[in-house]
């Protein structure tokens, strides 16, 4: 078990500890353990109890624990104080006072989130992709491209969207932790909370609208919807299954993008020394 999910709908009373294992209790049903050395993340999805001893065992394990309302919104991140940000938040921290630095890394985040909608434009609407192939992709084509095909279950989408892109923050943030970078330090969005997982969701984005845009054509997204707008059990674990099915590939993309934010900030040269007017020489 990679993920632990601990979802308030599905009836979870309390999650305590007995020996190595998680003790989850269940209304109604007997106790169910889970190993603490399988769990490398863990989920909590609305009101759930959580003994400080279980909170402890998995933050020992350096497990990163989610909180998500019950609307999908992520509230927070726990993480182990005994992980310390390393070399790359050093590093970015440094390349942000560069302004030929921060529109290199403007450039980067704009070709990855251009790559990820084209690339679920081809697979939807080819012939939208050939043409922003051609005249380049606009954020507000992109937008009413979207619209278009979701304005009428707008109202159903959105507690589906933002599930999903709890899920994916939660994957983001985790990764940029174990990474060594600070999830604060954002070059486009520096003056917000998590401001550098804020960007490196952007490119996930387009993965989200696929989902729903999936989901759509499937019928899945007005069956069994509440009139509070959350998700029922059973959409749960439906758009859970689907982020779990996609999610190795998901961490290795994200992956990849960390190590070119990396190496942007590694190897960039300081364009300001070399525009710096030598030293006058002084007579002797």
């Amino acid at each position: 078990m990679k993920s632990l999910y601990l979802v308030e709908s599905d009836g979870l009373e309390f999650v305590g500890v007995e020996g190595g294992a998680l003790r989850i209790e269940q209304k109604g049903r007997a106790p169910w353990y889970v190993p603490a050395a399988r769990v490398e993340r863990a989920v909590v999805w609305g009101s759930v109890r959580l003994d400080t001893e279980a909170l402890g065992l998995l933050l020992r394990r350096n497990v990163p624990i989610s909180f998500v309302a019950r609307g999908g919104e992520t509230l927070g991140i726990v993480w182990s104080p005994a992980e310390r940000l390393s070399r790359p938040a050093v590093l970015l921290a440094a390349r942000r006072a560069d302004p030929e630095w921060r529109q290199a890394y403007r450039r980067r985040l704009d070709a990855w989130v251009r790559e990820a909608r084209l690339d679920l434009a081809r697979r939807i609407d080819p012939a939208a992709a050939e043409r922003w192939c051609e005249r380049g992709l606009r954020g507000r084509d992109w937008q009413a491209w979207r619209r278009a095909r979701l304005d009428p279950l707008e109202p159903d989408v959105d507690p589906v969207w933002r599930y999903l892109r709890g899920l994916v923050w939660e994957m983001v943030t985790a990764r940029v932790l174990r990474e060594g970078f600070d999830p604060h330090a954002g070059v486009l969005d520096a003056r917000q909370r998590y401001g550098f997982v804020r960007e490196m969701t952007r490119p996930f984005v387009p993965w989200i609208d696929g989902c729903v845009l999936a989901g759509a054509r499937a019928g899945l997204l007005r069956a069994g919807q509440e009139p509070s707008g959350e998700l029922t059990p059973a959409q749960l674990r439906r758009w859970t299954a689907r982020f779990e099915g996609d999610r190795e590939w998901l961490d290795r993309d994200l992956g990849r993008r960390l190590g070119e934010v990396a190496r942007l900030a590694r190897d960039w040269q300081p364009s300001l020394d070399a525009r710096r007017p030598p030293r006058e020489r002084r007579a002797p």
